[in-house]
């Protein structure tokens, strides 16, 4: 009976105290965020307006909003996102780079605010800012990936090879595997050395990017200009030898040199080495440079008969365009012949380009790293019409 009667005492008095907590605490939170809503209207019908002085107040507006209540954060991305899509980065900056400068701010929350300051300055073309930015991203626990292959973007669309290796090694640690890549940078670093005549820094960019990538084949073709460039041919032809050992599908991209190579010691061993070439790849670059030797190291009829054979075995438009070049460079007076060469010529560039195989961007000459999708190694040496029926395995 005495439990009975506490109970129904201390019921109503704990209910009261809850009930008068709650008020206390709606009150500081009402005063605490007093303002907010009216903020947020007067900032949205500010935001909605053309005039690009009453959207800098607007920001105003919605910065207040975060300092009055924290919780708004995901408002803030949502709005510096809306800016970024318009073109407005300037806005889109500076709500971001406030969340930044918040010292109160968690660390996830900096992270994710840097992530989009980031990414501000990289659509707007401030690679400067963005690079300083993503630095300071990779510093955030589980943002390092991230920014780091962020960065490695930069340095490659500003051609900074040597920063694109640094960068490539660090996310290696991550277990990426980018030896594909580090072995192209490399690559990118030893042209730039060979335009400025630099044959020994070259020569060791070669040997990197062969370190990273033994058998890729423009590291190898590489190393075969550089000694050609030396004037030793037999290093080059050793190189070039590599090339077709590891990597056969690519032999129609270095046949033309290697030929010439041949042919100071022995023209007919070069016109075999293309004709072979030809009949693996059914490359009409191949095709192209064989007629144009074979005009010269034998006759013209030599290379007429091959030319027709050649549009036999793989007929297609392209050996057509050959073989009808070649007959109307041997009858310069054939009104008929020149017309046909030409409209034949023009006509197969639409259809011997070099397609990508990850986004399908089509070039018309061949590319180490696709100008769409900036993929490294995803155009096949072949053209498209070739490579179907090319033989190589």
């Amino acid at each position: 009976m005495e439990f009975e009667l506490w109970y129904l005492i201390a019921v109503p008095i704990l209910f009261a105290a809850g009930w008068w907590l709650r008020g206390v605490d709606f009150k500081q939170h009402k005063k605490a965020t007093e303002g907010i809503d009216e903020h947020y209207a007067k900032g949205l019908s500010l935001l909605l307006s053309d005039d690009p002085v009453k959207a800098d107040k607007a920001i105003d507006l919605f910065i207040e909003v975060v300092r009055l209540d924290p919780e708004t954060i995901e408002l803030h991305h949502a709005l510096g996102n809306l800016f970024r899509r318009r073109g407005q980065f300037d806005r889109a900056i500076r709500l971001h780079s406030f969340l930044v400068n918040r010292a109160e701010l968690p660390e996830k929350e900096r992270a994710l605010a840097m992530a989009e300051l980031a990414l501000d300055y990289l659509k707007s073309g401030m690679y400067d800012r963005a690079e300083s930015a993503y630095e300071q991203l990779a510093g955030f626990k589980g943002r390092e990936v991230e920014a780091l292959e962020a960065l490695m973007h930069i340095y490659c669309t500003e051609r900074e090879w040597k920063k694109a290796v640094e960068t490539a090694e660090r996310l290696q640690k991550s277990g990426k595997d980018l030896h594909v890549e580090i072995s192209h940078y490399y690559c990118e670093l030893a042209n730039l050395a060979r335009c400025t005549k630099d044959a020994a820094r070259a020569s060791e960019f070669v040997t990197s990017a062969l370190k990273a990538n033994p058998d890729n084949p423009r590291a190898l073709s590489l190393a075969a200009d550089l000694a050609l460039d030396a004037g030793k041919p037999q290093d080059a032809l050793a190189a070039w030898g590599q090339i077709e050992k590891a990597k056969p599908a690519y032999a129609p991209l270095i046949a033309a040199k290697k030929a010439d190579v041949m042919a100071e010691t022995d023209k007919a061993a070069a016109m075999k080495y293309l004709k072979d070439v030809f009949a693996q790849s059914g490359s009409v670059d191949v095709l192209t440079a064989a007629v144009a030797r074979m005009s010269v190291w034998a006759d013209a009829p030599t290379a007429a008969a091959f030319a027709g054979e050649a549009l036999k075995n793989r007929p297609s438009l392209s050996a057509f365009s050959v073989l009808c070049n070649l007959r109307a460079k041997a009858d310069p007076d054939d009104e008929q012949a020149k017309l046909l060469a030409e409209v034949t010529t023009k006509q197969s560039k639409h259809f011997a380009r070099y397609q990508c195989t990850h986004c399908g961007f089509l070039a018309h000459t061949f590319a180490w790293q696709c100008p769409g999708c900036e993929r490294w190694d995803s155009f096949p040496p072949l053209r498209v019409d070739e490579a179907k029926k090319a033989s190589y395995h």
